[in-house]
């Protein structure tokens, strides 16, 4: 049985003294063998081994910047994109794309005002800095890879990296 709750059932009650019903503690008999062995599992788990790759090496500006904002800088292209197009990009609603960019913007990464051809859409680019952090982030995320591919070998790595591509091209970023 997986860790968590289990949808529809209710929690044991636990005794005073941390104990179940039956005795044992919540965790007595957990390992992460009773965790189940699928793509979701093992890509959140890659994923969240990378986000603390990048934890460990990325100085304290980046970090700050945040891994959500941090992403959507990246999809925001040279020439600036409108914020509906960015929101289906990534794929968020227009509203959590705008707060986004509010905090961007307060940072000083990105500018927004009215489209030039349509004055009622919102358009977005990126500042000198914004720039700046990008290309910083894209070498710290390489730098992050390289870790790992030196764990498992350059050509495991890259076998991975090539069927992640294969199996997501289709998919909005």
């Amino acid at each position: 049985m997986a860790r968590g709750k289990t949808f529809g059932m209710p929690s044991a009650a636990v005794a005073a003294d941390g104990h179940l019903p039956d005795g044992h503690l919540p965790d007595d008999d957990l390992t992460d063998d009773d965790l189940p062995d699928h793509l979701f599992r093992w890509s959140d788990a890659v994923a969240r081994r990378l986000s603390d790759e990048m934890r460990a090496i990325a100085p304290p500006d980046i970090q700050a910047i945040g891994g959500r904002r941090g992403r959507l800088l990246q999809m925001i292209p040279i020439a600036g994109v409108r914020v509906t197009d960015l929101a289906s990009r990534a794929a968020v609603t227009k509203q959590a794309v705008g707060q986004l960019v509010d905090a961007l913007e307060e940072l000083d990464l990105v500018q927004s005002g009215p489209s030039e051809s349509d004055g009622r859409v919102r358009w977005v680019s990126r500042t000198p800095a914004g720039d700046a952090v990008v290309e910083q982030t894209l070498a710290l995320i390489a730098a992050a890879e390289d870790r790992l591919r030196a764990e498992v070998g350059r050509r495991r790595f890259d076998d991975m990296l090539t069927t992640m591509r294969e199996l997501g091209r289709d998919v909005t970023w």
